[in-house]
């Protein structure tokens, strides 16, 4: 075949016919757009579907070398509706000045302080409040020190001798008038910095037990050292101290939640994962109350992704893959789900492509339609550089901005918090306080009253957690998981809160709750859920 085709080629050629060229058939249509940076001319091409940079230097007769050089590129692989510029050589402008509107910088505002958080590692004995101003009461973590929301004595348990419970997630029954009891498993190690996090988690548990107490609800709580050891997990198993639990919460690391999943099983107890997933998917006594990575961005998707009848419907769809420093993830998530409906810009921290940056952002806006821009990048410095140049070509308002972040933006440190309301940000949610929110400004208080400093996320997931499970626990006894099914029980939390579904619909309780933080222009803050 390979012959044939050959000879074919020869034929044509001594009859004089071109020979079809197979990186130019897809037809370019040539811009007339023009700008002019520094002295050099520019013309605006927008990539069109099938067009290659092959194709596109050849039809504006320049190397592709000058348009990968012009436009940051690092690799010649190019996507619909990217915008490029195309180097014109020889045609020099020398007015002072040119194009250097689009450069302009805003006025410095203010920035919005982060508060920073200085976590410790939990000293032999961490102070629990019983109230504020009141005593306080120590409390050790090693190995089953009881906590309790209630001063007076245990009540005996009633005999449920010959009961009997299924496998498919029913509680075993207990007497709800009795206080619950509570085994909380913390992998803390003597010199580990991960013992931060789980020191901010104990603590806030111990503020969700003062919560609690004030709603009249009694609670006995085992905190248990797991070190990073499944064999001390099991021993804690084997010693029969967590026989009388009515709920578990932990282990944190997934290789160690195994063997309490099957004694969950085994007695008819929800064991709760409060910082990470951890398998067990066919097991309907695991909660997994970090919401799950897969339904991360739906939200997002739903508003923005350009169906009928939502924001998104009408506007321009834009995509800003950075150069130096990418979210390959997020972004093949976002070209996968809006497909041709996005245009892809390609954005480069080079100091002296500043200028160029701003023209290829205004290439890519629409001064008619909304425009919702997708940013996956998560380094704070590259986000900075991408959200200032966005900002600059913004300040007299001639677009409407709205831009879309990822998860991790909620835990960027030291970020300009200017920039988020300036360009209304929007990003999906594991965990957010909202310091505006009462309740949340009463536990910073107390937090600070009882532990001299500020709470950090880990300190919100304990209180939630505690408060989430051992309020549904104790209202609702074994119909617990028919309760909190589908958003059935909804109490005052300190973050987003909780939605759980049940994996495969026999299996373990996913959180999928991943609402929307909004960054107003107004400079207030919208959780959209």
């Amino acid at each position: 075949m390979a012959r044939y085709l050959l000879h074919i080629a020869l034929l044509l050629l001594l009859c004089g016919a071109a020979v079809p060229d197979a990186a130019a058939q897809t037809s370019v249509r040539l811009s007339d757009r023009s700008i002019t940076i520094r002295g050099e001319q520019y013309l605006i091409h927008k990539v069109r579907k099938g067009e290659t940079l092959y194709a596109i230097a050849k039809a504006y007769a320049v190397s592709q070398e000058e348009i990968m050089k012009a436009n940051s590129l690092t690799r010649d692989v190019l996507r619909n509706k990217q915008t490029l510029l195309i180097p014109q050589r020889g045609r020099k402008q020398h007015t002072a000045g040119a194009g250097s509107s689009a450069g302009e910088q805003s006025p410095e505002r203010p920035q919005p302080q982060i508060e920073r958080v200085r976590p410790s590692v939990p000293p032999t004995t961490v102070e629990r409040p019983e109230n504020p101003g009141g005593q306080r009461q120590p409390v050790r973590i090693e190995e089953g020190p009881v906590v309790s929301t209630r001063t007076d004595t245990l009540a005996a348990a009633p005999d449920f001798e010959g009961q009997t419970f299924d496998r498919n997630g029913r509680l075993h029954p207990f007497d709800k008038g009795a206080p619950l009891d509570v085994a909380v498993l913390l992998p803390m190690q003597p010199g580990m910095k991960t013992n931060d996090r789980f020191s901010e988690y104990y603590k806030g548990i111990l503020l969700g037990l003062n919560a609690l107490k004030a709603e009249g609800i009694s609670v006995n709580v085992r905190f248990l050292n797991t070190g990073a050891s499944e064999e001390k997990v099991r021993g804690h198993i084997r010693s029969g101290t967590l026989d009388k639990a009515n709920l578990i919460i932990g282990p944190v690391y997934a290789e160690a939640f195994g063997p309490v999943a099957e004694f969950a099983a085994e007695k008819g107890v929800p064991v709760v994962s409060p910082l990470g997933a951890v398998g067990s998917g066919d097991n309907p006594y695991v909660y997994e109350a970090p919401p799950t990575e897969e339904r991360s961005f739906s939200r997002i998707f739903e508003m923005f992704g350009g169906r009928f009848g939502t924001p998104g419907a009408d506007a321009n769809l834009v995509l800003i893959d950075h150069v130096e420093h990418p979210d390959t993830a997020v972004l093949a998530l976002v070209e996968a789900q809006l497909g041709d409906k996005v245009s892809t810009l390609s954005f480069t921290g080079v100091r002296n492509q500043s200028q160029a940056m701003d023209v290829r952002l205004n290439a890519a806006l629409d001064k008619d339609r909304d425009n919702i821009v997708f940013v996956p990048v998560n380094r704070v410095d590259a986000l900075e550089g991408v959200l200032s140049h966005l900002s600059s070509i913004n300040t007299n308002g001639r677009y409407r901005i709205t831009v879309i972040g990822t998860p991790r933006w909620e835990w960027l440190p030291n970020i300009n918090l200017d920039l988020f309301y300036k360009l209304n940000v929007h990003y999906p949610a594991s965990y957010h306080a909202d310091r505006s929110d009462p309740a949340v400004a009463e536990f910073y208080r107390e937090y600070i009253d009882s532990f001299g400093g500020t709470p950090s996320p880990y300190a919100f997931r304990g209180y939630d957690v505690i408060r989430y499970f051992a309020g549904a626990l104790k209202h609702f006894g074994p119909d617990m998981p028919d309760r909190i099914a589908n958003r059935g029980y909804d109490p005052q939390l300190l973050q987003v809160g909780y939605d759980f579904r049940q994996h495969g619909g026999g299996g373990k309780y996913m959180n999928v709750a991943w609402p929307i933080v909004n960054f107003r222009p107004d400079y207030t803050i919208q959780v959209i859920r």
